[in-house]
Parts: C-alpha cells; structure tokens; sequence
C-alpha cells in the first residue's frame, strides 16, 4: 500500500536518511540537509536540494554525517 492510499504524503528529500552538513556548489552556503539520494560514498558524495539562498534546486557536497540513520 503506498501512503497515498494511506492519505498521507510519500517523504520527499529533506525528511528522510542521514543527517549531514553540506555545501551548496552554487553560493557556498553550509547547512543541514537529509537525503537517502547521495551519488558516491555518504561522508563525500553529493546530492540534489533546494537552496534557499539560491532560490533553486542545486548540487550539495558533503562535508560530514551529524547523524548516521534518521527519519522525521
């Protein structure tokens, strides 16, 4: 059964997997990200998110796991 049969939301990047500190490629801007979509290795690879600052979705390296499984 998905979770729209359910009558909920699927989770979407951001709410879902490891709990890491990134660096958007496009303005520099660090933060906190979840994601379970990471391309390479997850203490260095990198991953597709929104950046507010950029007002846009960009590429994001990781520079280390704060948390190593996680879910909201």
């Amino acid at each position: 059964m998905s979770a729209d049969q359910l009558g909920r939301e699927p989770v979407g990047s951001g709410h879902a997997g490891p709990l890491l500190r990134a660096r958007c490629t496009g303005c520099g801007k660090t933060s906190e990200k979840r994601t379970v979509e990471i391309v390479g290795d997850t203490s260095s690879g990198s991953f597709k998110h929104v950046c507010h600052s950029c007002q846009s979705v960009t590429w994001w390296n990781v520079l280390r796991v704060l948390e190593e499984r996680g879910s909201a």
